[in-house]
């Protein structure tokens, strides 16, 4: 039994298209059984109090917003300052 097995080219890469196409079945599968899911509930309607606080769309800015020219530098700093400050 201390014979050494030597695993070809050829069994190699077909052992690995059997892998990959299992891979691909089993993701399409998984994908198939999401659409045999039900449908969300509906939300709920929201407290009265929270209609009360509720943001007044009237003020918002118009779309699209006026062009306005960006100095680089600025831009430069403030997103090194980003993503320093937010890990990225």
């Amino acid at each position: 039994m201390s014979e050494n097995k030597q695993l070809t080219r050829k069994e190699f890469l077909k052992g690995m298209g059997y892998t990959a196409a299992s891979v691909v079945a089993v993701g399409s599968i998984s994908g198939l059984l999401t659409g045999c899911a039900t449908a969300p509930a509906p939300a709920a309607a929201p407290a009265p109090e929270a209609a009360a606080t509720a943001v007044d769309t009237a003020q918002a800015p118009q779309h699209p917003f006026p062009y306005k020219k960006l100095d680089p530098a600025v831009v430069e700093q403030r997103a090194f300052q980003g993503y320093k400050e937010k890990g990225g």
